[in-house]
C-alpha cells in the first residue's frame, strides 16, 4: 500500500513532525449498492478499485466501479474505462448508447 508523508509543524517551539498516511485513507471507497443481494462482482477487482454499483438487466450483469463500466452478457463482455466515456444517451426505453472519446460507440 503506498504511503504518503506529510510534514506538519506543530508549533514554533517544537520540532516539525512527520506523519505517514495510507493513500487509501485519503480516498475511502464508497459503499456498494446492490440491486439484488445474490449478485456477485463479475470481474477481478484491481488494486485501488472499488465497485460502487451492481445491478442486472435482461440477461446481463452491470457493474460500475471507480475505474470502469462493466457489462457481462451470457457470451460477451463490455468493459469501458470511465475516463474514456464522452457521453451517454438513453434511446427508447431499452437502449443505452455510450459514446467514447476514441470514437467508439457501445450500444
Amino acid at each position: 500500500t503506498p504511503w504518503i508523508g506529510r510534514l506538519s509543524i506543530t508549533g514554533e517551539e517544537g520540532p516539525p513532525s512527520l506523519e505517514y498516511i495510507n493513500a487509501k485513507d485519503l480516498f475511502p471507497q464508497k459503499e456498494l449498492v446492490k440491486e439484488d443481494e445474490s449478485l456477485q462482482v463479475p470481474f477481478p477487482v484491481l488494486q485501488g478499485e472499488g465497485v460502487e454499483y451492481l445491478g442486472h438487466a435482461d440477461e446481463a450483469i452491470i457493474a460500475i466501479s471507480n475505474y470502469r463500466l462493466h457489462i457481462k452478457f451470457k457470451d460477451s463482455v463490455i468493459n469501458v474505462p470511465l475516463r474514456l466515456i464522452e457521453s451517454v444517451e438513453s434511446r427508447d426505453m431499452f437502449q443505452l448508447h455510450i459514446i467514447c472519446k476514441d470514437s467508439k460507440v457501445v450500444r
